[in-house]
């Protein structure tokens, strides 16, 4: 496990030798404490374009996608196909891949309506009236910061998006016990 930490150093400090300290910032900020994912419960979970109530499996490690109020959640999901190589990657490692959505209340319709047509074998999660993001205020704004690998504590262990870099996605497989 002490690679990891030596790894997640190495890259804290390209990152800010580069000049993006504002992200190894919001990193350190992000791993500040674990993702909490009681707001989840009550959500809709929605599967083959099924509905259902999440409930979570309590996998060793998962992969989240999270995709908030700011962002165009219909178009997120027009391409979600897109990830499709990545979820059976990491489904077939033991990894539970979650897209959490957390739109605007005016958007929760359109938003769970789309899922149902577009039917992905993924699991989405539909979270209302900002409590993804009101339970775990640490999750910076940017959303390159917005796909990360958590252990079986909920702790953020990985940062970055594995469907952009084929690296990061081998370490995010490398780090699953």
């Amino acid at each position: 496990m002490k690679i990891v930490h030596y790894i997640m150093f190495a890259v804290l400090m390209v990152l800010s030798s580069c000049g993006n300290k504002k992200y190894a910032d919001e990193i350190l900020q992000l791993q500040s404490r674990p993702i909490d994912m009681s707001c989840c419960k009550d959500a809709v979970l929605i599967e083959n374009g099924e509905e259902t109530k999440f409930c979570d499996n309590d996998s060793a490690y998962k992969l989240i996608i999270y995709i908030d109020s700011t962002s165009c959640s219909p178009c997120f999901i027009s391409h979600m196909q897109d990830y499709m190589e990545v979820v059976n990657v990491f489904d077939s490692a033991g990894v539970n891949t979650l897209f959490i959505f957390e739109p605007t209340q005016k958007r929760m319709e359109e938003v769970t309506i789309a899922l149902r047509q577009f039917a992905y074998p993924t699991k989405a999660i539909v979270v209302s009236n900002g409590n993804f993001s009101a339970h775990n205020s640490h999750i910076p704004s940017s959303a390159l910061l917005h796909s990360f690998l958590l252990n079986s504590a909920n702790a953020v262990t990985i940062v970055g998006n594995p469907l952009r870099n084929e690296k990061l996605k081998e370490l995010m497989l490398n780090n699953i016990e």
